[in-house]
């Protein structure tokens, strides 16, 4: 019975996505805390962190959000480091139990190594039917990633937290491992390489690279020359993206390599032209909620419509009402939606776009023909 009701509350999720007109999300960014030990040149939410910490949601506030919020495809579990969270294993868990999610990312530092494991070992043993990632910032190796993140040891934390979660995964089917490498002024020298190596010597199913946004800490961060280098990252990539490496294991895998693929074109497209040709999921299929129950449309746009906690978390009643309706109204048009290629915000769009389904066609067809190959040569899937 548990398995017919998640696949009816993912049902419903999917019609969610597909739906035109006005409707509830089906992917979630929380922001679960604003607490962070770094202090990144490339971060755009810098101004919020570390203040007004006993704001936050609490247990029971989380319930009633989840309630309200209903069946959803992607809950994303940020900050701030969410893994600062005594309490993150509960939040998990109310979201999974509630929405049904088809996966759970964790946007984690790598600092906390202790927390993260005692995390997610109970995360693991509680939920084992729920897909995670969980995603760990690299943006150099050595000193450089430690320097960039203005936290001295940073790198070798991140290198201990994956030996950890590495040996994690080998007993649960339902972990999966990603980098996120932020491309930015500061390291786009060799942030290609960065990438390659965390590919060939991290216990990674995903890499995740991150075009510079937003108004970062270091105005230097955020140059022209970062689109050319993010294109030089992709293109390496893709290899692994488009199937040739295999290791794709479930059909999951197989959607989001076919997403991912599609999405870093897109993204590659808009930073060049400045133009997204295609509308944007902010207000519709993606949601965001700061740690003290602000609801926005976009993580980069400064509009607040609302806080759960004014509405007896009630969130229907900010997404599909007046504020929710002036926020749709300005998408695409407002200033910093102009050439904006925020990831999150575009993996809706890639599946609910029918000018970009004969793509999504085309890429899953090459992923799978790609992986199913490489069952029969095991051998070309070493680094």
């Amino acid at each position: 019975m548990k398995t017919l009701n998640t696949l009816y509350q993912r049902g419903v999720a999917c019609t969610r996505l597909f739906t035109p007109e006005k409707k509830m999300p089906v992917y979630l960014l929380q922001f679960v805390t604003n607490r962070c030990n770094a202090a990144c040149d490339h971060c755009f939410y810098w101004r919020e962190l570390n203040e007004k910490v006993k704001n936050e949601l609490q247990l029971p506030e989380y319930e009633k959000i989840a309630r309200s919020l209903g069946p959803m495809l992607q809950v994303t579990l940020t900050g701030g480091s969410p893994e600062l969270r005594t309490d993150l294993p509960e939040i998990t868990e109310i979201y999974s139990s509630i929405c049904k999610p088809a996966n759970i990312t964790f946007c984690m530092l790598g600092h906390s190594t202790n927390r993260i494991v005692q995390h997610m070992e109970k995360i693991l043993r509680k939920m084992p039917n729920q897909r995670f990632t969980v995603a760990i910032s690299l943006d150099g190796i050595g000193e450089e990633h430690d320097k960039l993140r203005r936290l001295d040891g940073c790198f070798d934390r991140v290198l201990e937290t994956f030996a950890h979660l590495g040996k994690m995964k080998k007993h649960h089917k339902n972990l999966r491992l990603a980098v996120g490498t932020v491309v930015q002024g500061l390291n786009y020298q060799t942030v290609a390489d960065t990438a390659l190596w965390a590919r060939t010597h991290l216990p990674i199913d995903l890499l995740k690279p991150i075009l510079v946004r937003g108004n970062p800490l270091n105005a230097e961060s955020k140059k022209d020359i970062c689109v050319e280098t993010y294109i030089d990252v992709i293109d390496r990539d893709r290899q692994w993206m488009n199937g040739s490496r295999g290791g794709l294991q479930t059909p999951m895998d197989y959607i989001i390599a076919t997403k991912e693929n599609i999405q870093r074109d897109l993204i590659s497209q808009i930073a060049m032209t400045k133009m997204a040709r295609h509308t944007c999921a902010g207000g519709r299929e993606t949601a965001v909620i700061y740690p003290d129950g602000n609801v926005a449309g976009c993580e980069l746009r400064d509009d607040v419509l609302g806080n759960v906690r004014d509405v007896a978390y009630d969130f229907k009643k900010i997404w599909l009402g007046a504020a929710g309706d002036a926020f749709r109204a300005t998408t695409g048009k407002a200033e910093a939606c102009q050439g904006c290629y925020h990831h999150c915000f575009l993996s809706p769009t890639v599946f609910r776009t029918p000018a970009l389904w004969p793509k999504v066609m085309q890429s899953a067809i090459s992923v799978y023909r790609n992986n199913k190959r490489q069952k029969w040569q095991p051998e070309a899937v070493t680094a």
